[in-house]
């Protein structure tokens, strides 16, 4: 009887964990948790698409530098995955010369209006330390930056924005009667960040995201963290030298590490497709 009253208790147990523990783990990793990648790649067909699905990706940041009919079937492609797909695009002109940024906005809303708001949105990758003058003018660029994500957050403040950004800015800046942190700006203006905090463990890519998680955390904004897997001069950047199965291991690390409304980006379709088992 005592033999039967345990196995009944260890039997309970285990049923109860499975229902309340386990769907909370799988709500946190697949559901709320996105997995994005950079779409850097001109090659437009389902090889790298169906490698998107099979490795969890929710989210896409396609660059195109013009929209047309293959744009359209990609993302529709996508969707029939369950995958969003969002406009990559970035130049540190636009920095000096908003118009320029207006032009391309004004091909993006025309793609949109034909087909029915294909795109879930914009994703700048606009890096001002890319400006041939920022050693030199880097007060002055940073501004001019932050002004830059002001303006579209003004002007176009129905289409969701998110920006890269580097884990470096942290250069107080004055601006509209506040002296603050460039990444607080950027964070104030975007509707979600995704950080450049490329390091070769899920730990250490935590520990690299510290103040930017904090300010995400005091603001509710979304922040994702990036993952690098290209063959860069700095190997404790990048997973290019570990591979694909130690890079999905501290992926899933890092996911039971951060909160369950961040998310995880790799940089980029192509080279994480091409690393080494």
């Amino acid at each position: 009887m005592k033999k039967f009253l345990l196995l009944s208790s260890f039997i309970i147990f285990f049923v109860l964990f499975i229902y309340f523990v386990l769907p909370n783990n799988v709500k946190q990793n697949n559901d709320s948790q996105n997995l994005s990648v950079w779409w850097w790649d001109n090659r437009i067909d389902n090889s790298y698409l169906d490698f998107a699905k099979q490795n969890d990706v929710t989210e896409i940041y396609l660059y195109a530098s013009s929209f047309n009919e293959k744009i359209a079937t990609l993302i529709k492609n996508a969707k029939t995955k369950n995958i969003k797909v969002y406009w990559l695009a970035g130049k540190y002109e636009w920095i000096e010369n908003y118009s320029l940024l207006e032009t391309k906005l004004n091909e993006y809303l025309a793609f949109q209006e034909q087909y029915n708001d294909l795109f879930s949105g914009i994703h700048f990758d606009i890096e001002p330390h890319q400006h041939p003058e920022f050693e030199t003018k880097r007060e002055e660029i940073l501004y001019k930056f932050i002004d830059l994500t002001y303006n579209l957050k003004q002007d176009y403040s129905n289409i969701y924005i998110e920006y890269d950004i580097p884990c470096w800015l942290d250069d107080i800046i004055s601006y509209n009667g506040q002296n603050k942190k460039t990444f607080e700006y950027i964070f104030d203006n975007a509707n979600a960040i995704t950080l450049m905090s490329y390091r070769d463990s899920a730990q250490k890519i935590y520990d690299f995201a510290k103040d930017e998680i904090n300010y995400a955390k005091s603001t509710n904004k979304k922040i994702n963290l990036g993952v690098e897997t290209q063959d860069v001069k700095d190997d404790n950047v990048t997973f290019f030298e570990e591979g694909k199965k130690y890079l999905k291991q501290e992926i899933n690390i890092l996911r039971n590490i951060i909160p369950t409304n961040y998310g995880i980006a790799i940089h980029h379709i192509e080279s994480w497709y091409n690393l080494k088992d």
